[in-house]
């Protein structure tokens, strides 16, 4: 694409250079840089690409877009308010507009994200779709899994994305946007046909700096929704959950038709004569589209409210609630999230993705529900994050367990023992009347520990990695997963007990 017909809509302060040059390519990291690219200065937590703009040029960048006035030498210098937004209307352009093509589904919120677009997803390729899907544990177009970037990728890569989604004649995109996607104009330029909200709890505090720009960055979703009712032939919609606190908010800033969905006798979509039983949950459907029973294989009250924003998602796009009650009652789970371990032990091990307050709430209190004796959680809270919610990790923690084990997560850049002392004050309110707890950093042996202590009946839960098959260091990532750590130590209890 010739630069000039980019500079139409950059809103360039200054251009210095031939904008009739040809680019090649979009790149924001020197490392991907070809010959003729367009390179985007970003500031990032830990480096400025203003510092790399020599580098880039070396590597073959034909122009940079900067926010910063520097010197560039050998290559356009295009200087523009914000990078962030020049980078996202670029490449919308440069790859052609693809979510219009699309219909592009995205789910944000606190918790749940991944469970739900899951759900969607099955639920789309059930109804004879062509599916693709971006979010934490994996990105997939079609039968193509390509490696996960980030919850939610950066404009180039998603707008890429979006765009082999196109040509591989990908009908639906469904997709997580997380709160850092929508404050960096990550998802500018998608042209979305739903907006799904699960809920809101305080999260990612150490970016956004209070809980009211954390609700106003969720909240951008669905004002991004367009000027338009409608995309194509169908509506538009805002799927928001009606029992959440904040949900006045969202509907407020919905800009298309909005449909709740809860508990409550309010919601649009609803469930009642809820059922938690070890095995699944149970549950009455209540909606426009008609009533029925559902039995899932998954558990716990968050599950409810997953299962009724995938299907309040499905109903609004026109799957037959018959359908949606099919597929969702096969589903077993999510990786990672409330995943057991079963080897054929007599207790059972649980490992969850919860790293909230609100996460590790909702397992916790849906393990209290069916245990039937005590509750070992093997838990630790994430360096250069949130640093307020770790004693309210340690508080939830205590409360609901009858035995913690603290330990590390990905402690990054912190110390691992400072996370476990600010973590430790919230497990020294003593409100519960468990066993008490010890501190084990080494995550391993923690697990390990968990394991070996639980007793037949008793119920271990591994919080806070779920998925994940790694754990970041200060300098250095190891090979990690909670789900396989948990199998070998298992098998090993079964095979000294004979």
């Amino acid at each position: 694409m010739e630069l000039e017909k980019l500079l139409r809509y950059m809103h360039a302060g200054r251009v210095e250079g031939d904008p009739k040059i040809m680019l090649h390519g979009l790149a924001y990291h020197t490392g991907h840089v070809q010959p003729g690219f367009l390179f985007f200065c970003l500031k990032g937590s830990h480096a400025d690409g203003h510092d790399f703009i020599p580098l880039a040029i070396k590597e073959g960048a034909a122009a940079v877009v900067l926010e910063e006035d520097r010197e560039v030498s050998g290559a356009v210098k295009i200087l523009v308010p914000s990078v962030r937004q020049a980078m996202a209307l670029t490449a919308e352009l440069f790859y052609g507009s693809p979510s219009q093509i699309l219909r592009l589904i995205g789910v944000t919120g606190t918790n749940g994200k991944t469970t739900t677009t899951h759900l969607i997803d099955e639920i789309l390729q059930a109804w004879g779709k062509k599916t693709a899907l971006l979010g934490t544990i994996k990105y997939r177009i079609g039968r193509e899994t390509l490696p996960v970037l980030a919850t939610t990728p950066e404009a180039p890569d998603l707008q890429k994305m979006l765009r082999a989604m196109c040509n591989q004649g990908m009908d639906y995109a469904v997709m997580e946007v997380s709160s850092h996607s929508l404050e960096q104009h990550r998802v500018s330029g998608c042209d979305f046909n739903t907006a799904v909200l699960t809920n809101i709890t305080e999260d990612h505090l150490d970016f956004h700096q209070s809980f009211d720009r954390y609700l106003a960055a969720k909240g951008k979703l669905f004002t991004q929704l367009g000027g338009s009712f409608w995309k194509g032939e169908r509506p538009r919609f805002a799927v928001l959950n009606g029992d959440d606190p904040h949900c006045n908010y969202f509907l407020k800033q919905a800009t298309t038709q909005a449909i709740t969905y809860g508990l409550q006798e309010s919601a649009d979509v609803r469930a009642c004569e809820i059922k938690i039983k070890g095995e699944g949950v149970s549950y009455r459907l209540v909606s426009p589209w008609g009533n029925d029973f559902f039995a899932l294989k998954m558990t716990g009250v968050f599950s409810v409210y997953n299962a009724l924003a995938a299907t309040t998602t499905a109903l609004v796009e026109g799957v037959g609630l018959n359908l949606v009650k099919e597929v969702l009652e096969k589903i077993n789970g999510v990786p990672g999230r409330f995943e057991r371990v079963d080897l054929g032990q007599d207790f059972l091990v649980i490992v969850d993705y919860a790293h909230t307050p609100d996460g590790l709430e909702n397992i916790l209190k849906t393990a209290r529900q069916f245990a039937r004796k005590k509750i070992i959680t093997v838990f630790g809270c994430g360096g250069e994050r949130d640093r307020g919610k770790r004693p309210m990790m340690g508080r939830i923690a205590g409360q609901y367990s009858d035995y913690c084990i603290l330990t590390s997560d990905n402690p990054r850049g912190e110390d691992p023992w400072q996370i476990i002392a600010e973590v430790e004050t919230g497990l020294q309110e003593k409100k519960h009347s468990g066993d008490g707890y010890t501190i084990q950093p080494d995550r391993y042996e923690a697990i390990k520990l968990g394991i070996e202590l639980a007793r037949p009946e008793d119920m271990v839960i591994i919080a806070g990695k779920g998925h994940e098959n790694y754990q970041i260091f200060s300098d250095y990532t190891i090979p990690f997963s909670d789900r396989n750590v948990a199998t070998e130590i298992i098998s090993k209890r079964l095979k000294r007990q004979g």
